[in-house]
């Protein structure tokens, strides 16, 4: 199954970070707990975060299965033997 490059990068991200992505609080973009903290300030802009992904690409690791919705707020990598190819 190939991704995209940004898919890819939210699967790095996420395995980096503790397994999840967060929703941040402007909706429409999710980014780690730890990027999101830096930022008191919940109606800055999603630019100003150090990394975030669309929600488009949240959905698409959900159909594919690299990813499950944990609920709205958050999301979880799905362990599997995930190889090179799969990526």
């Amino acid at each position: 199954m190939i991704l995209s490059e940004r898919q890819q990068e939210a699967l790095n991200k996420a395995q980096k970070h503790g397994g999840k992505l967060i929703r941040w609080n402007q909706g429409g973009y999710w980014t780690y707990e730890e990027a999101a903290a830096k930022h008191s300030d919940p109606s800055l802009d999603a630019s100003t975060l150090e990394w975030c992904c669309t929600t488009n690409t949240i959905f698409a690791l959900v159909r594919r299965g690299f990813m499950m919705m944990d609920n709205w707020e958050s999301c979880s990598l799905i362990h599997r033997g995930i190889v090179q190819e799969d990526l």
